[in-house]
């Protein structure tokens, strides 16, 4: 699913358009290229959709549930509660409905991606009409993988642009979680976000166009790549002996996932405002009842210990650049945690002054354990730790180090 999220982002780099005609005229010999250009677009400017438009249906009124009368339900929570990459679902899905009874329900997971969440549930509606079973429910649900708990706000925006991607994308109905679901939950959040669908259905009249991105490139091309990876992950199950042994590939699968969605977190590489970046400094999250299934549930886990404690962080210096300290900055970095490096020091005494000015509560020496041990004797007011003691890879290490050094000291 990497390939296909770099590819959404790839499709709108711009281009220089006169740049690209005189390259391209190059490689022509009798052609003119405008002349061709013109041909080629006039006559193949509609692309065909991956579905028939006839096959989406849309429903939001209250009599959802006679509509859709509530047989077995098929999701990939009865196997995990871990996220998982959004073909691996839908693979998984397909699997479990293939010898299934008529008129039953899947429940899907909203992709946060918005372009690939349209893309896969317009996959799967075109997977079951292939199979034949178009009396299959498809049921959007959201998912805390992406919410903030400090700043809940935000959760309407990303719940907004969720709900609009399943809509589009085609599914039945669509369920979305209390905006404050991870803090208050209370009545209030329940109607705010049920507002969200009441405001797509009657003023943004979604529910009343079927395929409304039918035979655009960017959406027809993820589709199809969505299906080709489905396809290939089913013939990978397929070939397994039994489903014990499929959900230990799933399990496995789900869980480098969620590591590796955390380390992008964790590095920065991956952004989303109110949770690693652009952070309310104002709001404590000391009290607050983390849910495990989050993939963010562990940032944030982080990010209550240290807010509650407010650290400073001092790096003295006594030798070169530890090669661990590139990734010890990053993490304080990415946790908001003020500090400040040191050039190099020649004397100790240098050093106390220049941290007892600072008044930090955390002092990381980059230097000997001879320069440790009497720095620890000077300020013995002060946790004291090495460099050595940190990661020089690990941003999720560095922190639990940094967190257990203010907490109990050494």
């Amino acid at each position: 699913m990497e390939n296909l999220k770099e590819k959404i982002h790839s499709e709108f780099q711009t281009i220089d358009f006169e740049s690209w005609k005189i390259a391209a005229q190059s490689t022509l010999k009798n052609n003119d290229i405008d002349s061709l250009l013109t041909k080629k677009l006039s006559s193949k400017i509609t692309i065909k959709s991956i579905y028939d438009r006839s096959q989406v249906t849309k429903a939001f009124d209250l009599s959802f549930t006679e509509k859709f009368p509530k047989n077995k339900i098929y999701s990939l929570d009865n196997w995990t509660d871990l996220p998982c990459e959004s073909d691996l679902e839908v693979a998984v899905l397909v699997y479990l409905i293939k010898n299934s009874e008529k008129n039953e329900q899947i429940n899907v997971r909203i992709d946060p991606n918005f372009f690939l969440s349209i893309a896969k549930f317009r996959a799967i509606r075109h997977i079951l009409s292939d199979l034949g079973r178009e009396d299959i429910a498809i049921i959007a649900n959201s998912s805390l993988y992406n919410k903030s708990y400090s700043d809940v706000e935000n959760n309407l925006i990303r719940l907004t642009t969720e709900a609009m991607s399943a809509i589009i994308g085609g599914a039945d109905k669509v369920n979305l979680l209390p905006y404050n679901y991870l803090r208050e939950n209370d009545e209030f959040g329940n109607r705010i976000t049920d507002n969200i669908l009441l405001l797509l259905n009657e003023e943004s009249y979604l529910s009343n166009v079927k395929d409304p991105l039918f035979g655009s490139y960017l959406i027809e091309n993820l589709t199809a790549d969505f299906v080709n990876s489905v396809n290939e992950i089913n013939e990978e199950i397929s070939n397994l002996d039994s489903e014990n042994i499929i959900k230990e590939l799933i399990l496995k699968k789900c869980n480098d996932y969620k590591e590796q969605q955390l380390s992008l977190l964790n590095s920065q590489k991956k952004k989303i405002i109110g949770v690693n970046i652009y952070q309310n400094k104002k709001d404590s999250l000391a009290e607050i009842e983390i849910n495990s299934t989050s993939n963010i549930a562990e940032f944030e886990t982080r990010k209550s210990a240290i807010d509650n404690i407010n650290p400073k962080v001092y790096l003295a210096n006594f030798t070169e650049k530890s090669t661990n300290q590139d990734s010890l900055l990053m993490a304080l970095n990415t946790y908001n945690i003020p500090f400040q490096v040191s050039s190099q020091f020649e004397l100790v005494e240098d050093a106390f002054n220049a941290i007892k000015l600072f008044d930090p509560d955390l002092v990381i020496v980059n230097g000997n354990s001879d320069i440790e041990r009497i720095l620890k004797n000077m300020l013995t007011d002060y946790n004291i730790a090495n460099i050595t003691e940190f990661d020089n890879s690990s941003i999720l290490n560095n922190i639990d180090t940094v967190i257990i050094k203010l907490e109990v000291g050494v």
